[in-house]
């Protein structure tokens, strides 16, 4: 079956904030990123991110945003009347890492106050539940699952141990894009696991499609794990952060020099962009 791998455009820098931070949606969020104003998901169409905005708001209709004890925060989607449905911003919250999407997630501190920055964070399933509308009327409401990307670093950055499996090139990428396509539905009967499962399918294919080599410099790997593997560090074009489940179209395998130049080098948006054309070279359009 033939489908489009992801592409976006990227003409600036990529959106990047401080934890408990406040800014305003317009002109700190909106005015240089995109986006809309206005409701608890703003999709942009200029660059590669999604905001999402948290507040009170919904506990009159039964519910509420929140933080369990390991750092997951249940979201609520957004549509005031009827069952929610996952198109527009609930299919944007969704499908996000597969269109090499950022969500960023703030907190509504009050009226003309601002909104604090909560950090980054990965789909990771949601629930369904029955909740009221605006109308107070019994709906079927979606609450996303979201994990945040500093729990996802480590896996990607510090992993140590070789793959398992013996997997052909072809077969890795098929799993990794697989993997990049959640199935919110089914994920949500499995637990947590399942993030960390999507994030290692990536991350594994793009280091065997590296071959050892950085696919920023060319160069070989300058050194090999304990298992025997050429060390490459996954880098995420489409984030400021690292971690989580992406298209592979979107994750690089990079030495540790390159990768803490294309992070914090004097040319890093540039290379950055060299690096985004790179993969989609890599990565064309075609069957998986």
């Amino acid at each position: 079956m033939a489908s489009k791998t992801p592409s976006l455009p990227i003409a600036g820098p990529l959106p990047s904030f401080v934890v408990g931070e406040i800014y305003r949606r317009w002109p700190d969020l909106n005015d240089p990123f995109g986006g809309g104003r206005q409701g608890g998901i703003s999709d942009s169409a200029q660059a590669p991110v999604t905001f999402l905005f948290t507040g009170d708001s919904g506990e009159q209709y039964g519910y509420a945003d929140r933080f369990d004890d390991e750092g997951t925060f249940f979201f609520s989607g957004e549509g005031q009347e009827g069952d929610m449905q996952f198109v527009r911003g609930n299919k944007a919250v969704r499908d996000h890492s597969a269109r090499g999407k950022a969500l960023h997630l703030f907190r509504t501190i009050g009226k003309g106050k601002g909104q604090k920055y909560l950090g980054e964070f990965v789909y990771q399933g949601h629930d369904w539940v029955r909740a009221l509308d605006k109308k107070k009327a019994l709906r079927d409401a979606i609450i996303f699952r979201l994990v945040p990307v500093t729990r996802l670093e480590q896996l990607e950055l510090a992993a140590a141990e070789d793959s398992a499996e013996e997997l052909t090139l072809q077969e890795s990428r098929n799993r990794a894009i697989a993997a990049s396509k959640v199935d919110g539905a089914k994920d949500s009967t499995k637990g947590s696991r399942t993030v960390y499962d999507r994030s290692r399918a990536v991350r594994d294919y793009v280091l065997l499609r590296a071959a050892g080599k950085c696919e920023l410099c060319k160069e070989p790997a300058p050194f090999h794990r304990s298992g025997g593997s050429p060390y490459l560090e996954p880098h995420h074009t489409t984030r400021v952060s690292d971690g989580g489940p992406d298209h592979p179209q979107f994750v690089a395998a990079l030495c540790p020099a390159c990768h803490r130049e294309v992070h914090y080098g004097e040319h890093a948006h540039t290379k950055n962009l060299a690096l985004i054309e790179r993969l989609r070279s890599l990565e064309p359009v075609g069957p998986h």
